[in-house]
């Protein structure tokens, strides 16, 4: 039979590839596939034939072959072996690793699913033209490019899960559901779990949701709800394939350090035959502000299928970008990253390792500055310059062309990284220009190109990254030298024209001049694009801009600290209390109350004439903290805690939290967040300190003297530049 329809889920169930297609008439469909898994093997050949010995009995077939090798860009001999059973991949993986010293490896640990689509060319909601018999896949074809933004997409039936209750209590301690339908929702609180566990099957089972949405539903609720299952011995209806894959224990994410601090990834819980998403656990979905659209699209265009995607960071899905490339190119994918950093002298070290330019503002009010900043710069660079870590130091072109550092890149070859960046940079710029221009479907471009966003600015870093798959910290340095050179460039423009540079960071300039107008600006942003050969556009001009000093050291200039008005009125903060999720809600509504007056100001003696008024504005959430009038949910701090309880020497807020949270049964994990109510600083006893937020009634008292410090400190943050500082603040208000 031949049918037309959506790929909607893809996974593996014991030896073959299950595929869910959403028909063109509504109807599912599910088939199954055969996958051939296919790695390869280079070495000796007396080492070789000892390996496919032991994997015999693993092996469909094994035959000699020729892939392209990833440094050198050269055909080689190697030998491939093809899976029998892909359940045993994980055990074949672990017969290998014992053979790394006498035979390298490719392909061989590749996500399944992931392959599949590379060597089908599929990916997630692909629309295909495809032929079954007996529920099984005999051909297919793709009729839809994953790189267009308007290719149709089915529409999704989503039904939203939450707790009724605060998400850190679990089911067990007496919370509730709560499903949401559109504008139905559904309570079961109160319930025994096998009462609980039958309402919820009878409500999936009567929506049939594409979709599960969640709050905390990886951390907080599938892990009880399946725990449940399996006592009661109720069936589940999570699932719509009556066989799914057996789960593995779920429950248990990981802590993990990145990027100088401790996180937290809950344990993935998907369903087969539908997703599942959890905000509380998806980088794109919630913190990336990719939304669904977003998200959907990044899994098309990466081939990773969606609940995975959503729960992946932007650096495994640019991995993906380049995993899917190689396999088209015929390249050999390592399976474990084996080339060490080139040796350097303490010089060279000096020279090459110095990171993006900053320099650092004046302190205070400035007014009329424009801003301009180069579009995805570093990605940009990559490919204008053909930035690879094989591409870096090869000796068919050995002239010089990196600054300062003198290292030479291939002008022969096109690197692998820049050739996955650039049809993603030409598609952002196609969005962004859409968005602008106010389209229809500006919403979901917006989305879109937000998800681009995130794997652009990661994509940088990666190639920096020791365990990145096609990493090497010559072509991370051979990029910030790039920068270095045309932020300078830009500067020396800047200030040919008679402008001021005031501040710079990386790849944006902040200058003034007497004579700032947009027409001068663009004229000069043309001249910078010529000159450097990256896109550089003006981020607006201010009509004040206030640069603050480090909470440190009040002396010294910090580079992320400002807030500013454009000539539209718009406000841009950066690093200030409203910016900031630690911070209590009342405080953040506070400065953001007083920065939208102050945007109305066209310059420096506008903003002085508000001053009294702003002061009155600020007296008046003073007032409300000391008579006591500000609901306890509305101070709520949220701070990540980096360690686990027995860790902590001194009883700071977080560790008191924890304490509660733990004598009741509430275990939290590295790198997950506490929030509590400051109920009084100076008590003896240390469990009168701090309020766990699952804990407050509304009714609690709390430390009005900590929260006014906290407001004035965010009122000193906008009036420092007209003499107010905490101080004085503290002086009028206390």
């Amino acid at each position: 039979m031949i049918a037309k329809g959506w790929l909607f889920d893809l996974y593996v169930r014991e030896d073959v590839m299950v595929l869910w297609f959403r028909l063109t008439g509504g109807e599912l469909l599910c088939l199954t596939d055969f996958f051939g898994y296919r790695f390869y093997a280079h070495g000796r050949p007396s080492a070789l034939r000892t390996l496919e010995r032991t994997l015999g009995h693993y092996l469909r077939r094994s035959n000699w072959t020729e892939r392209i090798e990833f440094w050198s860009g050269k055909a080689v001999p190697v030998f491939e072996l093809e899976v029998r059973a892909l359940q045993k991949l994980p055990e074949i993986q672990r017969r290998l690793a014992d053979l790394t010293e006498t035979i390298t490896f490719y392909n061989c640990d590749l996500a399944v699913p992931q392959y599949y689509n590379y060597e089908r060319q599929l990916f997630p909601l692909a629309f295909c033209e495809f032929e079954w018999e007996r529920s099984q896949l005999r051909g297919l074809k793709v009729l839809h490019s994953p790189w267009d933004p308007d290719a149709p997409i089915p529409p999704l039936k989503v039904v939203e899960v939450s707790l009724t209750g605060h998400p850190q209590i679990p089911l067990d301690r007496g919370n509730g559901l709560q499903v949401t339908y559109e504008d139905r929702v559904f309570e079961l609180d109160g319930l025994q779990p096998a009462e609980l566990l039958t309402e919820f099957n009878r409500l999936i089972t009567r929506l049939d949701p594409d979709c599960l949405l969640s709050q905390q539903g990886d951390g907080r609720i599938f892990p009880f709800l399946w725990r449940w299952y399996q006592k009661e011995k109720i069936p589940p209806a999570l699932d719509r394939d009556p066989q799914p894959p057996p789960r593995r224990r779920v429950g248990e994410g990981r802590s993990y350090f990145t990027y100088g601090q401790i996180v937290y990834q809950g344990a993935a819980f998907p369903l087969y035959g539908r997703f599942h998403i959890d905000r509380n656990n998806s980088f794109f979905f919630t913190h990336g502000e990719c939304g669904l659209e977003g998200t959907i699209f990044l899994a098309r265009l990466t081939k990773i299928p969606v609940q995975t995607l959503a729960r992946t960071s932007p650096g495994t899905a640019i991995t993906s970008m380049q995993l899917d490339r190689a396999v088209q190119k015929g390249i050999l994918i390592p399976w474990k990253k084996g080339r060490p950093e080139d040796f350097k002298t303490a010089w060279d070290l000096l020279v090459a390792d110095k990171g993006g330019l900053v320099f650092q503002p004046p302190i205070g009010l400035r007014e009329r500055v424009a801003e301009v900043d180069y579009a995805s710069m570093y990605p940009t660079i990559m490919v204008k310059h053909n930035i690879s870590p094989e591409t870096m130091g090869c000796a068919c072109c050995p002239e010089p062309v990196v600054p300062e550092s003198g290292a030479n890149i291939c002008r022969r070859r096109r690197g692998l990284v820049p050739e996955t960046l650039e049809p993603i940079l030409k598609l952002r710029a196609e969005l962004k220009a859409r968005v602008r221009a106010g389209h229809p479907r500006q919403a979901v471009y917006k989305a879109m190109q937000t998800g681009l966003k995130w794997v652009l600015v990661t994509c940088f870093g990666y190639l920096g990254y020791k365990n990145a798959r096609f990493g090497r910290i010559e072509a991370h340095e051979a990029i910030t030298d790039f920068g270095r050179d045309k932020l300078l460039l830009a500067k020396e423009c800047v200030e040919s024209r008679g402008f001021q540079v005031l501040h710079g960071l990386t790849d944006s300039l902040w200058f003034q001049g007497d004579h700032l107008t947009e027409d001068e600006v663009q004229s000069l942003l043309e001249e910078i694009n010529e000159k450097t050969l990256v896109s550089i556009s003006l981020e607006g001009i201010y009509r004040w801009i206030v640069f603050l000093p480090s909470k440190v050291q009040p002396r010294r200039p910090v580079a992320n600290r400002y807030f500013g008005a454009f000539l539209d009125g718009t406000l841009k903060t950066r690093g200030i209390a409203s910016c900031r999720r630690d911070i209590p809600r009342f405080v953040r509504e506070a400065q953001e109350e007083l920065l939208h007056r102050m945007a109305g100001a066209e310059n420096r003696r506008d903003l002085e004439r508000q001053v009294p008024e702003l002061l009155e504005r600020l007296g008046d959430y003073a007032a409300l903290l000391k008579n006591g009038r500000v609901h306890p949910r509305d101070l709520i701090i949220t701070r990540r805690f980096s360690r686990p309880l027995n860790q902590y020497k001194v009883d700071t807020q977080s560790a008191l939290t924890l304490q509660q949270l733990e004598a009741e049964g509430l275990a939290l994990h590295p790198g997950q967040r506490v929030a509590y109510l400051l109920r009084d600083g100076a008590a003896v006893s240390p469990e009168e300190r701090v309020v766990p937020a699952p804990f407050l009634t509304g009714q609690e008292p709390y430390d009005r003297k900590k929260y006014l410090e906290l407001l004035l400190k965010a009122g000193e943050e906008l009036l420092v530049s007209f003499g107010w500082n905490y101080k004085t603040l503290q002086s009028r208000f206390l």
